[in-house]
């Protein structure tokens, strides 16, 4: 109801006399004459006053109460809101209420009423004015002035990429002067040229929008843009689409500012995006063009700053002249004067204002300095840096021209903001300081300004102490607002508001200090750990319950979900069942009051439209909805998890206990007497099963077109039904107990098979009470398990569709869970598709951790271009769930760009048919899975087999004719899988003795080395002194002899070590042995032999069964040289091989499958023809030599070695290596790395090594560049050098590099000098500690695998310099004189027993080059069957294992052999 206020005042008071006409409020003065002009009475007249005295009113003069009226009443009592229709009135209105709203703070109950009536006031104009102009329309267009105006238009010249006008406009529904009826029409609304017309003319009168109905359009646009942020920070993010149309209205066609329109255009996109209308978005961003700072503007500001240089220029000027006049004596009083002057013009020359200015701003004109600081800051948001960066500047230089201190000091911290999401963490602080030393803000300024530094500091990892100084930080800030709170409490709102995310932020980063000092679970149960934790939840939980109170309900949420988080983390690290329960219900109730919060707000916001028009998009408070229910629905399954684990564990014991036992507690057994706590426990956990999918499917219902949120809340149903499935059924989970079960069986048919069985005629009663009790009690578990079996039904599918959902947009990390779960469905029922999902789940397990290794490399975005995009896609996903980035185009664009130009983003793509993609590996890997679960509860062994068919044995009483020739083919697998219960303690045990008793054998070889280097310069000085020489050589033998003992004990350690570890996998080894021990020869095999052959003397013994090994563990057991279990010593196994995932093995398997098509059914010339053609179309290498090294082709002994089926060959004339390229080595040294890689060099010159090129360290030192070069320009690189590879080449430069050209790597690294051991000391002292983790051998392998890398040989900790060589000459021997393969080379560095003894000087290989290929013509398939270890039965015993045997490993493809191309 519209109407003036009106104020009735009292007023009491005596009158005198009646005022006259034309006399004042007070009546004729007291003294003095009267004039004519007053009324006075003249005594002509007294006749006629005397009868006019007897008409006296007594009322005129009688003092009475009088009603005074202040303001004016309205005409019309029952006006409504919506009659108004004059636009001036209802911009006036919407004004007054945004100003209400920001006047009463989001504390005040009405503040979101304010803004709802301001919104509906500019929905008032938008009805006012197109539903006015209508008649218009029409009579213009039948007068034909919209021909008339474009016509103008186009006689004016006007071009068309400047006029705002011009654009592609979408499809119009109805007339134009017709209102858009839902939001997807307004989020695309634009006016149509007909309606903006009509608003121009005068008949429209007060109606239209134009200049004279809105007066005053900047200050309208102010508020406009005060009310979009208001309406987006409370939720009501679709009411403000409207209001941007407004504001896109009055910057095209009343203030006509193209960057101001711009603008709004940017803004529309982020509100867009928000509601998750891509097309919208998309619209809006076509509008906003290309962001650039338009020439015009750009020469306009420029021309601006000239003009009021030369008027300041013009003021020092007359200054000097007026100093030149002034006389001596009254010269120091002039001068001041005229500074003051001076300083006056300066002033006002400087602001230029000629509109009185609003809140500290003048809003009647557009500064382009403060729409280009707004548009840079819209663009940072959206991830767009560097047209926010020109436009930041030009701003800056605008701003200090005219002194505008307040834009300089925004755009200081706008620049701050750039440089946070650049990573230049300290510039960013440093802005920050200079803008808060620029200008002194109100209190919301120094918020920003400090937080940003806080939010700096705790983000450069570069820095170890970064989130103890952003404590310090924040308890500064703390101490500093809480005196200003008390100094202004007019201000209470905003200080408390402050004064709560203070609070809480340092709560997070106590947290944070907590986990990364003790990051095990096992430490958060230290009293100091937990206090620490405790103290910083209560910081969250006082600063969520002040946000609640001042009415910032959104942040609340937010931090009551991270302090439920945490309380849950509590929960489970608890091995204490009374505390795990504590924390339990105390997480529970964080969450569900965060969820109830959560709901309140979408509540009010969705209550206000009708259900449909929200249907089609979703909003952020939506999406935080969603967020808070899956967060809790998460702790609720874990704790469903817990329940039924001690259920089962009752149900247990319950069936342990005999009869008489269950008696006597019958009869003693009393009524329990629970605690408070216990009863709690039973009531949150009577009905959890049913709470948890009531919330889960409501979140599902609400994730309207969020694939992330969607495949979340799948994924949590699915686990519930899982679990409810568990639970319902009467027994215990037998899944994974399948093969004990069968064992238990096959001993009770053995134990009964010689037993008599009685027969007995007597039967059951079935009236009995007894027979009524079991037949019951079977009903029962009968329908239990029924229902059992439709809840693992139901689950699997479900879990299947989130796995598809989460596949299709990479969401690994649900894959991954959704996988685990439904391997746990199988389980050991169908090994073939539970090892399957294991093999899915490993995938989505490594490709998270390689992808966070790929960003701990790439910390610093100025680095690399591939560093700067994925810091930039973090950003973007950093707060995805209220903002909604991942479907905007940058977003698109940056993951284009990464999988179109990097192999490492390649490489951590899971494919979605990764359930088959074993079908296109070779036939003969065998792939073996070791995966430990997320909560490292339970470790899980498979072994994936492809389907194999072989002939089965044919039917003796058929007769043998052309049919039964070929038997039928059965399907044989060896798929077999397995889950054992750990821990994370167990794990974490086992994993840090290995790392310790690396760092001891580090130690140890720097003492061997020190003492070696002593010895030998003892030796040199003392070498012409006879008599000395032989008292001073006893005493290195003391020192050899301790020596040698601590190799002896470093032996026995690793023993104990590789004991330990073969307990730990026992379980899982044993399933190993089983499917890999030798055959041996039955019936049942030579029934498969054709019966013509079965009596042929030429048959010889059967070819033993070979088996190519590919293991395939985590990252933790990645760090154990599982080579060594005995389960892999099998005589079988003759390639041995690891990896990281199935899906990196089919990555790199794949490109030279692709190659390999390409080559299909090829002779060797023919293959060489292309390549040639090939070379000439390539750019000329940039490596030195390469072209003399290419003369020597003709001097090459031609390699005559067949390529096996399923293997890829490597080129070995494009080998590349770099070899001790510090000079490291010292003098002493008698295995110096040059010396002997050159005596490989001459070894294998005349058909291996013409054509090797690198570089040597008695060369010269390579730069960063040569070592990109040789990698990337070479099929094979070796390095052999000192110290750790990682070292020489930074992983920034690594991870970027693509060589997937480059198929073997080997590293002999990881030995140490004295000098080489003092040079990477000063270096790692520089370094930080993420670097230096990425410079281990599990990491170093994986970054190199993400480089595009096939097969890589690498050591996994230190050894000596004779260790590396050996290993050099032994390689290098099985892979270029005998031929084999990368798995079989690396398996005879397992068990060097079992290579073949060869006399290295009657075949030497320079002489008689042709042997080795008559060697590999004698078998067909090369020297691969040749070399095969064969079982000999009265051979000697095995050695025991050494420790340096499994000490280099191989990662990658096992099927690759060196050839010549």
């Amino acid at each position: 109801m519209l109407s003036v206020a009106a104020k009735e005042v009292k007023v009491k008071g005596k009158q005198k006399g009646k005022p006259r006409k034309g006399s004042g409020k007070g009546g004729a003065p007291r003294g003095g004459r009267k004039s004519p002009s007053e009324g006075g009475k003249t005594p002509e007249k007294n006749d006629q006053s005397d009868a006019e005295s007897a008409d006296i009113n007594a009322a005129d003069y009688i003092p009475v109460e009088k009603h005074i009226t202040i303001g004016l009443l309205p005409n019309n009592t029952s006006l409504n809101v919506k009659d108004l229709c004059d636009v001036q009135q209802l911009d006036g209105l919407f004004r007054v209420h945004v100003l209400l709203a920001q006047v009463a703070g989001r504390q005040s109950p009405a503040f979101a009423d304010y803004c709802l009536m301001a919104q509906a006031y500019v929905m008032g104009i938008w009805e006012s004015a197109l539903s006015a102009s209508g008649p218009i329309i029409k009579e213009l267009s039948k007068s034909g002035a919209f021909d008339k105006a474009s016509s103008a238009n186009k006689a004016k010249g006007k071009k068309p990429e400047k006029d705002v006008s011009v654009k592609e406009k979408p499809k119009r529904k109805g007339p134009p002067e017709a209102l858009p009826t839902s939001h997807e029409e307004w989020a695309q609304y634009d006016v149509p040229d007909e309606v903006i017309e009509a608003c121009k003319q005068e008949a429209i009168k007060g109606a239209g929008i134009n200049n004279k109905t809105i007066p005053k359009p900047g200050l309208t646009y102010h508020y406009m843009d005060l009310l979009v942020s208001f309406l987006r920070d409370i939720g009501y993010n679709h009411l403000a689409l409207p209001i941007l149309a407004m504001m896109d209205f009055i910057t095209r066609d009343i203030l006509k500012s193209r960057a101001l329109n711009t603008l709004v255009h940017l803004k529309s996109v982020e509100v867009c995006i928000e509601l998750n209308m891509p097309t919208a978005a998309l619209y809006h961003e076509n509008l906003a063009g290309e962001p650039a700072i338009d020439e015009d503007e750009l020469a306009k500001s420029r021309e601006e700053m000239e003009v009021l240089k030369e008027k300041q220029l013009q003021v020092v000027k007359e200054e000097i002249r007026s100093k030149m006049n002034i006389d001596k004596e009254d010269g120091i009083e002039l001068r001041a004067i005229d500074k003051l002057k001076v300083e006056k013009l300066k002033k006002n020359t400087v602001s230029g204002k000629t509109e009185a200015s609003h809140l500290g701003k003048p809003l009647g004109k557009v500064e382009i300095r403060d729409v280009w600081t707004e548009t840079a800051h819209a663009l940072i948001k959206q991830g767009v840096y560097q047209p926010a960066r020109e436009m930041l500047n030009e701003a800056h230089k605008n701003a200090q021209c005219f002194g505008d201190k307040e834009t300089e000091a925004r755009i200081l911290y706008i620049f701050g903001l750039l440089s946070y999401h650049e990573a230049q963490f300290a510039q960013a602080i440093n802005f920050c300081h200079e803008a808060q030393m620029t200008l002194e803000g109100d209190e919301m300024f120094w918020f920003d300004t400090a937080w940003l530094m806080i939010d700096a500091t705790a983000a450069d990892k570069s820095n170890r102490e970064c989130h103890r100084e952003a404590r310090k930080m924040l308890i500064h800030a703390l101490n500093v607002y809480t005196e200003v709170a008390s100094e202004r409490p007019n201000k209470e709102s905003l200080t408390g508001y402050i004064l709560a995310r203070l609070e809480a932020r340092l709560g997070s980063i106590q947290v944070k200090i907590a986990l990364e000092t003790y990051p095990t679970e096992a430490d958060l149960v230290k009293p100091k750990v937990n206090e620490a934790l405790i103290s910083a939840c209560t910081k969250m939980a006082n600063g969520a319950n002040k946000l609640l109170d001042l009415g910032y309900l959104r942040e609340s949420v937010a931090i009551r979900t991270e302090h439920g988080g945490i309380l849950w983390k509590l929960a489970q690290a608890y091995p204490d069942k009374d505390t795990k329960h504590s924390y339990y219900m105390q997480a529970m109730h964080i969450f569900r009051k965060a969820v109830h919060i959560a709901e309140e707000i979408c509540e009010n916001v969705q209550t206000l439209m009708p259900l449909q028009e929200l249907r089609n998009h979703c909003l952020p408070v939506q999406r935080e909805l969603v967020d808070a229910k899956l967060a809790m629905s998460d702790c609720m399954l874990d704790i469903l998890r817990v329940y039924i684990d001690e259920e089962r564990d009752k149900q247990l014991q319950e069936m342990r206990k005999g009869s008489v036992e269950k008696v006597l507690e019958e009869m003693i057994s009393q009524s329990p007497d629970l605690s408070q706590e216990e009863r709690d426990w039973i009531d949150l956990t009577k009905c959890i099963g049913e709470d948890v999918m009531s919330e889960v499917k409501s979140a599902h219902n609400l994730c309207n077109g969020i694939p992330n949120l969607k495949a979340r809340a799948l994924y949590n149903i699915g686990k519930a039904l899982r679990l409810l499935a568990v639970h319902k059924n009467p027994n215990a989970p037998s899944l994974w107990e399948l093969d004990e079960m069968n064992m238990l069986k096959m001993e009770e048919a053995l134990l009964t098979e010689g037993e008599t069985e009685e027969e007995t005629d007597d039967t059951m009663d079935t009236t009995s009470k007894t027979y009524i009790k079991y037949s019951t009690a079977i009903t029962t578990a009968k329908t239990q398990l029924e229902n059992s079996h439709k809840y693992f039904l139901d689950a699997s599918e479900i879990l299947t569709q989130a796995l598809n959902l989460a596949l299709q947009h990479q969401f690994k990390d649900i894959a991954g869970l959704a996988a685990l779960e439904i391997a746990e469905c199988f389980g050991q029922f169908d090994p073939a598709t539970t090892s399957m999902h294991l093999a899915l789940y490993q995938s989505c397990q490594s490709a998270i951790y390689m992808e966070d290794l790929l960003m701990r490399a790439q910390q610093d975005p100025t680095c690399s271009q591939q560093a700067a995009l994925l810091h930039q896609r973090a950003l973007l996903l950093e707060n995805d769930t209220t903002t909604n980035l991942s479907i905007g185009t940058m977003m698109k664009t940056i993951n284009k760009k990464l999988e179109a130009d990097w192999q490492a983003l390649r490489r951590l793509v899971v494919l979605p048919n990764h359930l088959d993609i074993i079908r296109e590996l070779p036939g003969d890997f065998n792939i073996v899975v070791m995966q430990h679960s997320p909560d490292k509860k339970y470790l899980y062994g498979a072994i994936l087999d492809k389907p194999k068919t072989v002939p089965a044995a044919p039917e003796v009483s058929k007769k043998p004719d052309k049919k039964n020739m070929v038997p039928p083919l059965q399907s044989v697998t060896k798929a077999r899988v397995v889950r054992i219960e750990t821990s994370s303690r167990s794990i974490s045990k086992l994993v840090e003795k290995f790392k310790a008793h690396k760092h001891e054998v580090m130690l140890l070889l720097l003492k061997a080395e020190y003492q070696r280097t002593a010895i030998a310069q003892r030796q040199k000085m003392l070498a012409n002194l006879d008599d000395n020489s032989r008292k001073e050589s006893e005493e290195p033998a003391e020192e050899n002899t301790e020596l040698e003992e601590d190799i002896e004990n470093m032996e026995d350690d690793f023993k104990k070590l590789t004991g330990a570890m073969e307990t730990y996998l026992k379980p899982i080894s044993q399933q190993f042995y089983m499917a890999f021990r030798p055959a041996t020869v039955t019936s049942q095999n030579t029934a498969t032999i054709p019966e013509g052959k079965k009596d042929k003397k030429d048959l010889g013994p059967p070819e033993p069964v070979t088996e190519t090994l590919i293991i395939m563990a985590d990252p933790n057991l990645l760090e154990m040289p599982l080579e060594a279990l005995s389960s892999f010593q099998s005589d079988t196994v003759v390639s041995l091989t690891r990896d990281f995932s199935l899906q990196m093995l089919y990555h790199r398997n794949y490109q030279d499958s692709q190659g390999k098509k390409r080559k299909k059914s090829r002779g060797e010339e023919s293959n060489k023809k292309p390549a040639a053609k090939d070379d000439k179309n390539k750019p000329p290498s940039r490596i030195p030599g390469l072209r003399d090294a290419s003369k020597k082709q003709a001097k090459f002994i031609p390699l005559d070695r067949n390529l096996p089926p399923n293997c890829h060959g490597v080129d070995t004339n494009n080998f590349r290596f770099m070899v001790d390229v510090n000079s490291d080595c010292a003098e002493t040294e008698q295995d110096k790395p040059e010396e002997l890689f050159n005596s490989l060099m001459n070894r294998y010159s005349q058909q291996f090594t013409t054509r090797w090129l690198g570089i040597m360290g008695s060369e010269y030192v390579p730069s960063v560049g040569e070592w990109e070069l040789y990698l990337t320009e070479s099929t094979s690189f070796l390095f052999y050098g000192m110290e750790r590879f990682m070292d020489y080449i930074p992983p920034s430069k690594l991870v970027t590099l693509n060589i997937p050209e480059c198929l073997m790597t080997f590293l002999f690294d990881m030995a140490n000098t004295s000098q080489s051991f003092l040079t990477q000391s000063k270096r790692d002292v520089k370094k930080n500690a993420s670097i230096l983790t990425l410079e281990k051998p599990v990491e170093t392998a994986a970054l190199i695998s993400l480089t595009g890398v096939k097969t890589i040989f690498t050591n996994q900790w230190h050894c000596a310099l004779v260790e590396n060589g050996t290993k050099l000459m032994d390689l290098m021997k099985d892979l270029l004189e005998r031929g084999h393969t990368a798995g079989e080379t690396a398996r005879y560095l397992f068990v060097p027993f079992r290579r073949k003894p060869d006399d290295e000087d009657e075949e030497p290989v320079n002489d008689q080059p042709p042997e080795n290929g008559g060697k590999d013509g004698e078998t067909e398939n090369g020297s691969q069957v040749e070399d095969k270890p064969e079982p000999e039965p009265e051979s000697e015993a095995e050695p025991e294992p050494e420790r340096g045997w499994y000490n280099m490993v191989c990662y990658g493809l096992p099927n690759l052999i060196v050839v010549q191309v």
